[in-house]
């Protein structure tokens, strides 16, 4: 039964094929009297002048080809009279017509006749038919006919039939206009009022532009329009060949291409709709007897695909459990690791700074090395467990690209050392310093990079550029390369670098150790920051690893420090630099010339003093700055430096910088020694190398002051008098903490749960300059001992220490007030520098309030430190203070419960009442005239009101914290307005006994 329907189907199919194809194919051989035969021999090619925006009539498109109806007619032309039609291109209307008057071009393949074009072109017979309208706005009701066009200012195409028929009529002002696209956008605008044209090319250009608003008045008493081909008037033989041509065109030839660009409309050919409509229903009925059968068919598909979708929805349900299961195991497992680990590297740090061995040292070095590995692996899991659920938010802030790198590279010098490697950096002299971005990431990235090339390169170098890609305005384009002479890798081993647990072979994690994570990472933070990253790599010639970062500069800060830079007279320096290595001496050029500086290089030692003497002798004191590369004479190089300066007949002697080896801190303790004024380990930061030379030669010397003195004088400065408590229940990281902080001279009073340290730290303000808070204690933990504190104090520094390295953790700190993060274990060195760093700005602050803040005896108002504004609530009620205090009664007895009210029903999810119980606080809380509570108010209410629950989370906290605050400074306000009502009672007694 099938197959007789398919094949009475394909057969009707067939047979109306067939009869098109028979119709389509009459066309008679066309005859050509001698002459237009000679023509078309000693004319084979003619030159056409075409509109290229006369759509859909003809037009050039993006690409460059000619199309549009004159077009098809030109192949059709073309094939039947033998003749080569070549279009002139990129030329505009205006210009080929102008060609065809001056008979540079023999015709226009599509035009209207006019008059004034039959002074110039012979015309072929009409071969297409076209409407002539009037397009205006949709609510321009005035103009419906020719006769209205009269006294107005009418917008045309330049050179158009158009043109020509509306300049017959005197009364209409003609606004010309190259293209008809820009007429029509001039009445959408309301630039013009109205536009004569045909109707297909203004209905396609309207839709094709999207314009909106526009409508078209038909000119019912114009004869049709036609096109025409004009032919140059010298060439009337052309015209007859072109009209056999066009004769020969059949009639269903002719409704093809009106079908293909314009659509049919009033022709209609009802054999062709027959045919086409015999055919349709045989199809609809071969649709029908195919649909009963798939009908059937899917009843048993369907129902085979509800027992696998119920399978699916089961696997989801797995799938989004196991998930849950993974990333609390995550979170737990760190935990649990990073508190051990953290004691590990605190007791090493400790044990190094205590008398010990050589070899002690070494096994405490290799303790610490193996925790940071450990750690490292830890956090790559994280990093890709929060990259792989998309929690992971690339910050935008400002940060300095130099200490980045500077951070990078004291990073890796251990590592290097460790290599006995190489150790090579090179930066672009016009790459800027401060940027907009994500420095912690950035410089995740680069010790990714880095650490795979120092681990996979046992002999020869490893080397870190930056270079300046592009620059377009304030958004640079920078190229991070990394590049090694280690194994290298194979095309097969980079293809699979990236996948996640994938390295290059299983011999790599055999011999090198790793869990093939981290260029993983490396790759999703790249894309995450709209970057690249390339790899070239050869087998037994080393890798390359490139990143291409786009970063916004941070123009304020950028302006300052070059402001900065030119209040320093340092331009007219003169320089000798003493160094071997080419790459030295290349990379100090470009910077000294960089920084505007004139510099000379010398390879020898001997030379050196030489040049130094004859250029004092000859012409004064000519150099003021003698840098010398440590590496030329190595252990020799100090007793250079000195004898250079003591032998030195100069009466100013030059200032000596050296640069140092990586790892070699043990040189920087000779520098005084040898008087030598600053050492500078390289591989050489530029913006290290100029503040250097700044600190030199600026008018308050700092000669012979190193980073470690400064260092040690800062914590001198910050631990004179500042005392730290430490909230930590946990006895090890007490022990730690205490003894690191006592270290750098800062007082510590230890507690052991939150409710014990908020208690202390509420007795003690004055005492205490900084809070160092665990987060998860007993009895109280961290978070709610900040809730506690920061309700009787905003300004004091909060520092969560804690080992949940999970994402949140950091939202959920800053939502209680605590706006600092330390994760465990952490870095002693970088622990310090963080407290140290929040004790100086915390200290500033102090500074500043108590020369602001006037005596105690003064009366002075606390609104600026309070919630509540009391002068902006008395203005709402006409300061009608009495009024004001009933308000306040009021307010206070209807939210003495609301807090725990609210906490109730978000434990409960009912948001929709919390979100009215907050809107009847924010309510009345603006009349109040506490401002941030009522804004605190409005954002909660619209968390609650859409379900956002990590806003909610965020919100809930401040909002309590807020209303508790705001009913306690009522209560303040109310006590001082009973004493002052009370003290004028005694007042009035008192002067009531003295009249008696």
């Amino acid at each position: 039964m099938n197959k007789k329907v398919w094949m009475l189907f394909v057969m009707f199919v067939m047979l109306g094929t067939f009869s098109t194809i028979a119709t389509a194919a009459t066309s008679d051989q066309i005859e050509f009297t001698s002459e237009e035969k000679a023509f078309i021999k000693e004319h084979p090619t003619i030159h056409l002048g075409v509109d290229p925006e006369f759509v859909p009539y003809e037009f050039i498109d993006s690409d460059g080809v000619y199309k549009g109806i004159a077009a098809d007619y030109i192949k059709l032309l073309s094939q039947r009279i033998g003749i080569e039609f070549q279009i002139e291109k990129d030329i505009t209307w205006s210009d080929a017509y102008e060609m065809g008057v001056e008979k540079k071009l023999d015709a226009l393949p599509c035009v209207s006749k006019t008059t004034e074009r039959q002074n110039y072109f012979l015309f072929s017979e009409p071969y297409f038919t076209f409407q002539r309208v009037i397009i205006v706005r949709e609510d321009n009701n005035a103009i419906n006919n020719l006769e209205d066009l009269k006294y107005t200012t009418v917008s045309v195409q330049e050179n158009s039939s158009h043109h020509s028929y509306l300049s017959k009529i005197p009364e209409i002002n003609l606004s010309l206009y190259p293209t008809v696209e820009e007429a029509l956008i001039a009445v959408s605008k309301g630039n013009e009022t109205s536009f004569v044209g045909n109707l297909a090319t203004s209905a396609y250009l309207i839709k094709s532009y999207g314009l909106t608003g526009l409508k078209y008045v038909s000119l019912d008493e114009e004869d049709q329009q036609h096109l025409y081909f004009a032919v140059r008037n010298d060439w009337p033989v052309l015209v007859s060949i072109i009209n056999k041509g066009l004769v020969s065109i059949t009639e269903e030839e002719k409704m093809e291409i009106t079908d293909k660009w314009i659509g049919l409309e009033n022709r209609v050919d009802y054999s062709r709709i027959i045919r086409y409509l015999t055919i349709l229903g045989i199809f609809i009925l071969a649709i029908f007897m195919v649909s009963v059968y798939w009908i059937l068919r899917l009843k048993k598909e369907i129902a085979k695909r509800s027992i696998i979708e119920e399978e699916l929805r089961c696997s989801k349900s797995e799938a989004e459990m196991a998930n849950r299961v993974k990333s609390t195991f995550l979170a737990r497992m760190s935990h649990e690791i990073r508190t051990p680990l953290n004691a590990i590297i605190g007791m090493s740090y400790l044990i190094r700074k205590t008398d010990i061995s050589l070899t002690q040292r070494m096994y405490v070095d290799k303790i610490n090395q193996a925790a940071h590995n450990m750690l490292g692996i830890i956090n790559d899991i994280l990093d890709f467990s929060k990259i792989e659920a998309g929690k992971i938010e690339i910050e935008k802030i400002s940060f300095s690209l130099d200490k980045v790198i500077q951070q990078v590279i004291s990073v890796m010098s251990f590592r290097v050392e460790e290599q006995k490697i190489d150790f090579s950096f090179a930066k672009d002299s016009n790459i800027p310093t401060f940027f907009i971005g994500d420095s912690k990431r950035i410089e995740q990235m680069l010790l990714n990079l880095l650490s795979n090339a120092v681990k996979f390169t046992s002999e020869g170098e490893v080397s870190l550029g930056i270079r300046l890609l592009t620059q377009e305005g304030n958004q640079y384009e920078l190229e991070f390369s990394v590049k090694d002479t280690g194994i290298g890798m194979s095309e097969t081993q980079i293809q699979q670098l990236f996948l996640p647990f994938s390295q290059a072979d299983s011999s790599i994690n055999r011999r090198f150790g790793g869990t093939g994570l981290g260029l993983s990472i490396v790759k999703s933070l790249v894309e995450m920051m709209d970057g690249e990253i390339q790899i070239h790599s050869k087998e037994g010639q080393g890798s390359t690893f490139i990143i291409k970062l786009p970063l916004p500069l941070d123009e304020e800060r950028e302006f300052a420090e070059r402001n900065k830079a030119a209040s320093i007279y340092v331009q007219d320096l003169k320089i000798l630099v003493l160094a071997q290595n080419d790459t030295l001496i290349h990379l100090m050029d470009t910077y000294m010339t960089s920084f505007g500086m004139k510099a000379e290089f010398i390879k020898s030692p001997e030379n050196a003093g030489e040049l130094l003497e004859e250029s004092h002798r000859l012409r004064g004191n000519l150099y003021n700055l003698f840098i010398i590369d440590y590496d030329v004479l190595e252990d020799k190089c100090f007793e250079y430096a000195r004898h250079v300066l003591e032998t030195s007949s100069c009466s100013v002697a030059p200032k000596v910088i050296m640069l140092l080896p990586l790892i070699r801190e043990d040189l920087f303790e000779k520098l005084s020694e040898y008087g030598i004024h600053l050492g500078i380990t390289k591989p050489i930061i530029p913006s290290i190398l100029f503040d250097g030379i700044q600190e030199l030669f600026k008018k308050d010397d700092l000669e012979g002051v190193l980073p470690s003195t400064i260092s040690e004088k800062r914590e001198k400065k910050v631990g004179a008098n500042c005392c730290v408590l430490v909230v930590e229940d946990n006895k090890t990281n007490q022990l730690i903490a205490k003894t690191i902080l006592e270290q750098v001279g800062l007082r510590v009073i230890l507690t052991e749960n939150g409710e014990e340290g908020s208690n202390y730290y509420l007795q003690n303000r004055k005492e205490i300059d900084l809070i160092l808070m665990d987060l998860h204690m007993p009895v109280l933990n961290g978070y709610e001992a900040a809730v506690r504190i920061r309700l009787q104090d905003t300004e004091v520094p909060i520092v969560a220490m804690t080992a949940d390295a999970i994402t949140g953790v950091e939202d959920q700190c800053r939502s209680v007030g605590i706006n600092h993060y330390i994760s465990k274990p952490f870095d002693p060195d970088k622990f310090i520098d963080t407290v140290l760093d929040l004790l100086e700005q915390h200290s500033s602050i102090d500074t500043k309030s108590i020369i602001e803040i006037p005596t105690v005896d003064e009366k002075v108002s606390p609104q600026a430190e309070k919630l509540i504004n009391q002068d902006a609530a008395l203005k709402l009620l006409g300061n009608n203070i009495p009024i004001y205090q009933m308000v306040l009664k009021e307010y206070q007895s209807e939210n003495i419960s609301t807090c725990d009210e609210i906490d109730q029903e978000i434990r409960n999810k009912n948001y929709i009442h919390a979100a009215e119980m907050v809107h009847k606080v924010k309510g009345s809380t603006g009349n109040i005239g506490a401002g941030s509570l009522y804004q605190t108010a409005v954002r909660l209410q619209k968390a609650l009101e859409q379900n956002q629950e990590e806003s909610i989370v965020e919100l809930v906290p401040l909002f309590k914290q807020q209303l508790r605050q705001c009913l306690l400074e009522i209560t303040d306000i109310l006590d001082d307005e009973k004493d002052t009502c009370n003290n004028q009672t005694e007042i009035k007694t008192g002067a009531a006994k003295d009249e008696g």
